[in-house]
């Protein structure tokens, strides 16, 4: 997914449910956002710890 954010377009990618079944009632799971280092790079290397 993209998204703009001053003109420049941004990727980004979602992994897991925000809501999750926790007995009788739904729970909210926290939200991670991840910056990887720098230009080369992508969030394929941390995508294993943190998906």
């Amino acid at each position: 997914m993209y998204v703009s954010v001053n003109g420049t377009r941004i990727f980004f990618d979602v992994s897991g449910e925000k809501l999750v079944p926790d007995g009788k009632r739904m729970r909210e799971r926290p939200t991670l956002l991840l910056l990887h280092g720098g230009p080369g790079g992508d969030h394929s290397t941390f995508r294993p710890l943190f998906g």
